[in-house]
């Protein structure tokens, strides 16, 4: 009988000793779960989940620039001006062209004393002659000029002595109308048609020759 007590004993004390244990187990398990080893792998794995979303933002901004801008293209500006600024040049060249065909010259035809006598009295009339033409024709009109100055000269005494003298002294012509058309018609019959645009009498002064 005291064996059996002894057993019963000592199997109670196992129980209770096995029991603190697992008591003192339960209590480390919630520690252990709210404790520093927990904690220390959720911090482990911080830099990592921010990296990742760093890297999806990147990449989603990425996306978003691409779509938005495209490639890189020239401003339309640019390019216009530097058409522009070569049909300018071009332009440039033309203009001083057409300017150089549409300019003027005076050339001067005689310069000379021619008589008058349909008054019944000798008037010498002191006569200067230009003619306007195209710059481009200035060469070919002089060579003329210089080629038929007899004749020329012949041609205008011939209208100057057959010219009514009121005309001549600007009495009912004051710009000389009729003489500078009749020069210009024997210019155009010497020199060639369409080559005079225009006669100038800048001097047409008589002289009495008997008194």
């Amino acid at each position: 009988m005291a064996e059996k007590a002894e057993k019963k004993s000592d199997a109670a004390g196992g129980g209770a000793a096995g029991a603190g244990k697992d008591h003192g187990k339960e209590k480390d398990a919630p520690a252990a779960a709210h404790g520093g080893g927990g904690g220390g792998g959720l911090l482990t794995k911080m830099p990592v989940l921010l990296g990742g979303v760093m890297i999806i933002e990147a990449v989603v901004l990425f996306a978003g620039f691409k779509f938005l801008g495209g490639a890189p293209r020239t401003a339309a500006g640019a390019e216009l001006a530097v058409q522009t600024t070569g049909e300018g040049k071009s332009d440039g060249k033309d203009d001083a062209k057409s300017t150089d065909d549409k300019s003027t010259v005076e050339i001067q035809v005689v310069d000379f004393r021619a008589p008058n006598k349909l008054s019944g009295r000798t008037f010498l009339y002191d006569v200067s002659i230009f003619l306007v033409a195209k710059a481009e024709y200035q060469d070919k009109i002089k060579e003329t000029i210089s080629s038929r100055d007899a004749l020329i000269k012949d041609r205008i005494r011939t209208i100057i002595a057959q010219s009514d003298p009121d005309k001549l002294g600007g009495g009912s012509e004051p710009g000389l109308e009729t003489l500078r058309r009749q020069v210009k018609y024997q210019l155009d019959e010497i020199i060639g048609d369409g080559m005079v645009d225009e006669v100038l009498v800048p001097r047409c002064i008589p002289f009495r020759t008997d008194y």
